[in-house]
C-alpha cells in the first residue's frame, strides 16, 4: 500500500463521491478508461475489490467503506497544501470560482466581472450557476452566494442583503385573470422533481395552483413567465428588470430571501478572492434599500 502514489488515491476518492468512472473523470479531467484502469491498478495492488460495477454506477464494497475516513483525510490534506500556496500571494491576479443561483448568476456575474476588468484586471470570474451548493472545502468554489448561512467546519458567513420577491407575471396575464384573483386561479412555473426538496419548491406547491411548467433550470422557468405562459416567484429586482407586473394575490408568507457570502476561513484574505468579495459587496451596495426587516419568513 505504501507503494500506492497519492494521484492514485485521488481517483479512488473521486469514483466514491461521484458515484461513476464517468463522473469522476469529468471532476479530474481526465478520460474515463484513465479512470477506471487505475482504480482497477490500486485493487490489484490491495488485493481487495473496491467497488461493486453496475450500470447505474458504482456501488462501494466494504474494503471501500473501511478506507473511506482515510480517503478523506488525504483530500482535506490535498486541499489544505493548496490553501496554504494560495496564502502566499502578494497581488490580486489569478482566476476565482463563484457558485450562486442561476438566476443570480445571469443577472449580477456579468456586471461583476465588468467592474473588475476595470479594477482588477488580472482577475477573471469562473461562474457556476446551480441550485444545489457547491463543497467550498473540497475547492469546488472560493465563493458561494446562498440563500442559507453556513458555518460548518471553517467556513464563514456573512448577511449580503434580502432579496424581495412575490409572484410576477406578462401584463397580458394578469389581465387575463379574475378582477381579484385567488391562488387556484394561477398557473405557476415550477421546477422539476429534481428539486422538490428545495425549500423555493416546496413553497410553490403548498399553494395549491395549477402547473404551467416545470423545469430542472430557472432561467427555463424564467423565460416561460416572460413569455406569458403563467406565474413565477421572482425577486422584485429580476421581475422589473424583464417587464414582469406583481400579481395581486395573497401569500401565506412574505417572500423576502436572505442572501448570504460565503467563503472558507484560510480563502477570504487570500487577494484575489478578497478583491471579488469587495467587488460584491460594491455591486450589492445600491440594492440595500430594497432590505427589509431580517425576521421574514422565506419561503
Amino acid at each position: 500500500m505504501e507503494d500506492i502514489p497519492w494521484s492514485d488515491w485521488q481517483v479512488v476518492h473521486a469514483a466514491w463521491v461521484h458515484g461513476s468512472f464517468t463522473a469522476a473523470a469529468a471532476a479530474l479531467g481526465v478520460g474515463q478508461a484513465t479512470v477506471s484502469r487505475r482504480v482497477a491498478e490500486v485493487e490489484e495492488q490491495l488485493g481487495h475489490t473496491l467497488f461493486d460495477r453496475h450500470r447505474t454506477g458504482l456501488v462501494p464494497t466494504p474494503a471501500a467503506r473501511r478506507l473511506r475516513p482515510h480517503l478523506e483525510a488525504l483530500a482535506q490534506a490535498a486541499h489544505g497544501v493548496a490553501r496554504a500556496l494560495d496564502g502566499l500571494e502578494i497581488v490580486a491576479s489569478g482566476e476565482v470560482t463563484i457558485a450562486g443561483p442561476p438566476g443570480l448568476c445571469h443577472d449580477w456575474m456579468p456586471r461583476l466581472a465588468a467592474r473588475l476588468a476595470q479594477t482588477h484586471p488580472e482577475v477573471w470570474l469562473c461562474v457556476l450557476a446551480d441550485i444545489e451548493p457547491r463543497d467550498l472545502d473540497r475547492r469546488e468554489a472560493d465563493i458561494a452566494l446562498r440563500m442559507v448561512p453556513t458555518t460548518r467546519g471553517d467556513l464563514v458567513s456573512r448577511r449580503l442583503l434580502e432579496l424581495r420577491g412575490g409572484l410576477y407575471a406578462t401584463a397580458e396575464y394578469r389581465d387575463g385573470l379574475p378582477e381579484r384573483p385567488r391562488l387556484t386561479d394561477l398557473a405557476i412555473v415550477h421546477y422539476s422533481d429534481d428539486f422538490a426538496h428545495i425549500e423555493l419548491e416546496r413553497f410553490l406547491r403548498s399553494l395549491g395552483s395549477r402547473t404551467a411548467l416545470r423545469s430542472n433550470d430557472y432561467l427555463v422557468q424564467r423565460a416561460a413567465v416572460a413569455a406569458g405562459l403563467g406565474a413565477g416567484l421572482l425577486g422584485e429586482l429580476e421581475a422589473h428588470a424583464l417587464g414582469l407586473v406583481p400579481l395581486d394575490v395573497e401569500l401565506p408568507v412574505e417572500p423576502v430571501t436572505p442572501l448570504y457570502i460565503v467563503v472558507h476561513r484560510a480563502m477570504r484574505h487570500v487577494p484575489r478572492v478578497a478583491v471579488v468579495i469587495e467587488a460584491i459587496d460594491a455591486l450589492a451596495e445600491p440594492q440595500l434599500s430594497s432590505v427589509g426587516p431580517s425576521n421574514n419568513i422565506t419561503p
